[in-house]
């Protein structure tokens, strides 16, 4: 199987104009783009995804329902609809998932083997009750799935935020609600 190619970007967030393999992305630290999405029940609790023991960065951690690179030449809702079915076994369409806010990330991770320099776009869906209740985790990828209210969330994170994925700027947003945009940006791809 060939390594997904992913789009280089400039530090400032446009097109670099070439694209790379996943590893010598993440190897060199070139900045690249992901999608990052929040799933929500109609009662408004928010499931979380337990990251597979397997991973190579941030095993069993909890993270965003559904995240994932955006492949080359590809946008952020079809990338954010693929991973939706790929992670959490849920179809959507692309009109489905509501644009939130653009955010920027960096992180070394595996003791400076690893850079993940980073432009996400976010999104919110909402489930119905079928698809809440019949998640797919992805093997290798998500090990479980763990709902909670936004109430919880910030409470669980308070105290033991070694258990999560650090998103500060994803959660500013739960804590915030899904009126404000604490992100800064609004540009939607």
């Amino acid at each position: 199987m060939q390594e997904e190619r992913i789009d280089i970007l400039n530090p400032d967030g446009s097109f670099a104009g070439y694209d790379c393999g996943r590893t010598e992305v993440h190897a060199k630290g070139l900045w690249h783009r992901t999608v990052h999405i929040w799933a929500f029940d109609k009662e408004g609790r928010v499931v979380f995804q337990l990251r597979s023991h397997l991973k190579e960065n941030n095993p069993n951690l909890l993270d965003t329902s559904c995240a994932g690179h955006i492949s080359a030449g590809d946008d952020s809702r079809h990338a954010g609809v693929r991973e939706l079915h790929e992670e959490m076994g849920v179809v959507k369409t692309p009109e489905d998932l509501e644009y939130l806010f653009e955010a920027t990330h960096e992180n070394v991770l595996n003791d400076g083997t690893y850079f993940d320099n980073e432009y996400y776009d976010t999104y919110k869906i909402t489930l119905n009750d079928e698809e809440a209740a019949n998640l797919v985790p992805q093997p290798g990828e998500v090990d479980d799935f763990v709902w909670m209210t936004v109430e919880e969330f910030l409470e669980m994170h308070k105290a033991h935020p070694e258990k999560f994925v650090d998103h500060p700027k994803d959660y500013a947003w739960l804590a915030g609600g899904s009126n404000k945009n604490v992100a800064g940006s609004s540009r939607e791809v």
